[in-house]
């Protein structure tokens, strides 16, 4: 099929990551990681943290901290709660995700979210910028058996979708992202430069890499 302006997909499915690459999620994760963190007694600055930022916050604290995940359990749960409550109604889309969404949906290009949010978590940030039926599924850091970059939950997004890695496409902007989608052995796997540079993308597995979501479509279709 082809997209409403006559552009041909280059893969048979995509699967995106949720903050950072559609959602405008990163400030407010990040102010809300260094709030819960700091206030259990664990100082940390924001330049300190953007290097471990990615996998679910019990493994960056085991990775920044030293934390067990026993000592880490609190702190997860008391960000939940904090961001749910006070940072996530502040959720707005990144400038062309809609627009990337349109022309992929009016090119019947099957879509989910891979996330390494809980489940739950990225079904509501989904839902609060009205996208629900956009995706046919939301997969979270604890909806398979292991978090990106592990393959298994982009291997269980593709499962549902109905596509094979072959002519598959994992969109992201952290190694997290790019390394499942090279675990999974996806065709594409497109990194989105901004907390992350060019190279280290490549470097994680990146077949390519976009300045921001117009120049990812310009990667998933024949112009």
């Amino acid at each position: 099929m082809t997209s409403l302006n006559g552009a041909r997909p280059r893969f048979a499915s995509v699967i995106f990551d949720l903050d950072g690459t559609l959602a405008d999620t990163e400030p407010l994760v990040l102010g809300c990681m260094l709030e819960t963190i700091n206030a259990h007694g664990h100082p940390v600055e924001k330049e300190r943290l953007l290097k471990y930022i990615g996998p679910p916050l019990p493994v960056m604290l085991f990775n920044m901290l030293g934390l067990s995940a026993e000592e880490a359990q609190p702190i997860y749960m008391d960000y939940l709660r904090r961001y749910e409550q006070s940072y996530m109604p502040e959720t707005r889309p990144l400038q062309g995700a809609e627009g990337l969404l349109d022309e992929l949906a009016g090119a019947g290009v099957p879509l989910a979210i891979v996330t390494n949010k809980r489940e739950d978590a990225g079904r509501k940030t989904v839902e609060l910028l009205g996208w629900t039926d956009r995706f046919r599924t939301i997969i979270g850091a604890d909806t398979a058996s292991d978090p990106k970059p592990h393959p298994a939950p982009l291997l269980h997004a593709l499962d549902i979708l109905g596509g094979a890695p072959g002519t598959a496409a994992m969109v992201g902007d952290t190694e997290s992202d790019m390394g499942a989608g090279r675990n999974a052995g996806f065709a594409g796997v497109i990194g989105i430069v901004g907390l992350r540079d060019a190279d280290f993308l490549i470097s994680r597995g990146a077949t390519a890499v976009a300045d921001g979501l117009p120049g990812v479509g310009e990667l998933l279709f024949e112009r």
